[in-house]
């Protein structure tokens, strides 16, 4: 019994070296580098040298720009429907009276868009949206945005809708003193360069459809 123990004792303690030693098969993955010509885009311009960034800089800078936009002035080619809509808007915010777009609003078949979520109450939103609380300076962003200069989008469409001020979908990198002169008087310096670092137009603007509905008066992107 003793030397049954011992020998089984012994076994215990020399198994971990023996399966230590024993040889495991193992297989040898070769990793190919992939050949220049599968990756043409990369070829071009690009060598050990040149970072990624600096490559995708190189082909973005072979694209065209983008067209801008022709900005307009004259309120003589606007469609009648839209014509009249500015100008009822116009006379609303000159009124100083801003429950009166609540029934202007109304007798369109969809509201406008005035916030990113749904408004219920469009006249109680703009006055709580009043830096006054009563709609007031609403009113008059509304009367100096209107007065700029505006863009037509899809021309010739059913989506044709007409946009105040121009700067919401013009590049604010490009303009030029004139053009700043005129949207100063709708934002501030600080605005500007916030809006500018931001990359878009993030202050009111106004749109109308050709139909003469409005669309559209919000802030934001």
């Amino acid at each position: 019994m003793y030397f049954r123990l011992l020998f089984i004792g012994l076994l215990c303690a020399t198994t971990p070296t023996l399966a230590a030693t024993q040889a495991i098969p193992t297989e040898t993955i070769r990793i190919q580098r992939p050949k220049a010509q599968q990756f043409p885009l990369l070829n071009e311009g690009f060598n050990r040298d040149t970072s990624l960034e600096d490559a995708l800089d190189d082909m973005l800078a072979d694209e065209p720009p983008l067209p801008k936009l022709e900005v307009l002035y004259d309120e003589g080619i606007l469609p009648e429907a839209v014509r009249a809509t500015r100008a009822t808007l116009m006379k609303i915010a000159r009124s100083g009276d801003v429950s009166a777009l609540g029934p202007f609003f109304a007798k369109q078949e969809r509201q406008p868009e005035l916030s990113f979520t749904p408004v219920r109450d469009p006249v109680r939103f703009l006055k709580d949206s009043s830096g006054d609380g009563e709609g007031l300076e609403i009113l008059a962003i509304l009367l100096d945005i209107a007065e700029a200069g505006y863009l037509r989008l899809n021309e010739g469409t059913d989506e044709e809708t007409y946009i105040w001020p121009y700067f919401a979908h013009y590049p604010l990198h490009d303009l030029t003193p004139p053009q700043k002169v005129e949207m100063y008087q709708i934002v501030t310096a600080a605005d500007y360069f916030q809006m500018l670092d931001y990359g878009a137009w993030t202050f009111y603007r106004l749109g109308i459809s050709k139909d003469g509905d409005v669309q559209s008066f919000i802030a934001g992107d």
